[in-house]
This record gives C-alpha cells, sequence and structure tokens, in this order.
C-alpha cells in the first residue's frame, strides 16, 4: 500500500482559539482534554483554508467518493489484497468498483466478489498478478490507461527490475516479472499508460495490505 505524504501543518479550533502549528505533539497538548476539531495538512494553505471553512470534517466515505468520481472515468484498475483473511486475492475494476477480473480468469476461478485468488502467495505477488490481468483486459478492450497503488509493481517490476536474490529465491516470482515486463512494453508501445493512484481511493482497494 502507498506511504502517505507526511503533514507539516496542524489545524485546529476549540471553543477558547484557533490556529495551526507545525507538528503534532504541539497540536496535541492544544486540543487535549478539550472539545475541538483538529486536522493535519501538508501545506499551511491547506490547512488555513480548512479553518476558514469552518474547521468542519467530512465523513470519510463521502470525501473517498468524491475523490474516485474525479479519477479517469475510462481507467482500469488493479489491486491486492488479504482482508477476508482467506490469502491473498487478485481485483480489477472499473472507476465505479465494478469488477472487471473475469474477463482475463476462467469462470470457476473467480470468487463470489468477482475476484481471483491465489494460494500460497504474497501480496505483492497478487499486485503483479493484478497488473498483468489489467494488461490483458485494457487490451481487449482498447482501453489505454491502468492504475494501481504499488509503487514496486509499478516502478520496479512490471518494468522487469527484480533483486536478483528475490529472483533466485522465487523463481515463479521472477517469471511473472519477466512475463509482465513483456506485457507492459507491448502495451505502451501502442498508447498505453501505467500510472499511480493512491491507495486511499483506488476503487481496486481490498484493504489490509501486507
Amino acid at each position: 500500500m502507498t506511504k502517505k505524504k507526511k503533514n507539516h501543518f496542524y489545524a485546529y479550533r476549540h471553543e477558547a482559539d484557533s490556529g495551526i502549528v507545525t507538528n503534532w505533539p504541539e497540536c496535541e497538548r492544544i486540543v487535549k482534554g478539550r472539545k475541538a476539531h483538529y486536522k493535519g495538512f501538508q501545506t499551511r494553505a491547506e490547512a488555513q483554508a480548512w479553518l476558514d471553512a469552518g474547521a468542519r470534517y467530512e465523513p470519510r466515505k463521502a470525501k473517498k467518493r468524491q475523490d474516485q468520481s474525479e479519477l479517469p472515468k475510462d481507467a482500469i484498475f488493479f489491486d491486492a489484497g488479504t482482508g477476508r483473511g482467506m490469502g491473498v486475492e487478485v481485483r480489477v475494476t472499473e472507476r465505479d468498483g465494478t469488477p472487471l477480473t473475469f474477463l482475463a480468469v476462467p469462470e470457476q476461478d473467480i470468487t463470489a466478489e468477482g475476484n481471483l485468488r491465489l494460494a500460497g502467495r504474497t501480496n505483492n505477488y497478487g499486485e503483479l498478478t493484478a497488473c498483468s490481468l489489467a494488461i490483458q483486459i485494457a487490451q481487449k478492450q482498447e482501453r489505454r490507461l491502468i492504475m494501481g497503488d504499488s509503487r514496486l509493481v509499478l516502478d520496479y517490476w512490471s518494468k522487469g527490475h527484480i533483486n536478483h536474490n528475490t529472483a533466485n529465491s522465487d523463481p515463479d516470482l521472477a517469471a511473472l516479472v519477466r512475463k509482465v515486463a513483456a506485457q507492459r512494453r507491448a502495451f505502451e508501445a501502442q498508447g498505453g499508460r501505467l500510472m499511480h493512484v493512491s491507495g486511499d481511493i483506488n476503487p481496486a482497494d481490498l484493504g489490509f495490505h501486507r
């Protein structure tokens, strides 16, 4: 799962005061024991804008839906996760979360949730498998944009870059890296692109990455 950027400013508002500080311990000291609203931001301007708007909390689900609605409509999204505690699951979807995995996997291998389950594999292996399926589906549907939240897959493995020791210890993974790298080269030669999306708003997100 993608690491979040560090917050550098913390805005707060309580019954007697409001303001912006530059570290969490100071903000915690100010709001502790009070009925207060507080939130972290990457820039002072964002923090001030939140205070100016009334320091209101936006429901997390509503914010996520809004952010997802701004993603490219024609993109295909991929992810892998272990949220159900039944091993790694692989998922490819539309922007609205509609499953697409079945377009590249035999029907008998699809779970009731529309995913592919991999036994005895790591989440990262699942992410790479999901990327492979997403490329296959995009080519079938003549679509040109694929988005996922794994930097390891997007920046390294799908480009054929894998640590020598990792490749030697897992020949199946090394073979999959070579396969996906070839798929990506062909996809990009046709005008396709692979891009990063935050795991917080990835429509294919399965959660509980580990």
